[in-house]
């Protein structure tokens, strides 16, 4: 298969599962925590609308001295097959002297990077969704360290927004 088709069909997919499973919890009222049904998921109301939860974030990213590395419209994906949702968006970000760590530690792990969360737009507002920096790293030994310190930095950078 083509890569750019098998990408086609593979990022909206990832988006549909993403946005399924958060609106389930948004309108179920649950807060995924680690080890619950969700694995470490963090699900988070924002206080600002769409685009200002989205600017407040990338601020906060760099605020923690990381770097935005990659910004994935969903909604656009969704819209090349013909499926209409509100404001999504993936955000990936990370720092190389995280992923130095990673490599000289345990370079299985560098599957893990970058760092992830998403932003929705939904009818109870705007939310972010990540998982656990502790939990995506704590498969890892020589790792668990560095995922608790990254729980810190992603802890402020929702901070920014969340209700």
């Amino acid at each position: 298969m083509d890569p750019k088709k098998m990408w086609r069909i593979a990022l909206p997919l990832l988006a549909f599962v993403t946005t399924v499973g958060c609106a389930a919890i948004q309108a179920g009222g649950q807060t995924a925590q680690a080890g619950g049904p969700m694995g470490g998921r963090v699900m988070a109301m924002s206080k600002y609308p769409f685009d200002e939860t989205v600017s407040r974030l990338k601020q906060a990213i760099e605020g923690q001295n990381m770097m935005v590395v990659l910004v994935a419209d969903h909604q656009m994906m969704f819209s090349m097959v013909g499926m209409q949702t509100r404001g999504m968006l993936g955000i990936e970000f990370f720092h190389p002297r995280y992923g130095k760590t990673i490599v000289e530690n345990d370079a299985a792990a560098g599957i893990e990077i970058p760092l992830r969360l998403v932003v929705m737009e939904g009818d109870m507002g705007t939310m972010l969704s990540y998982y656990k920096p502790s939990y995506v790293f704590g498969k890892y030994p020589k790792l668990k360290a560095l995922g608790g310190e990254l729980d810190v930095v992603l802890n402020k950078i929702e901070a920014a927004v969340a209700k």
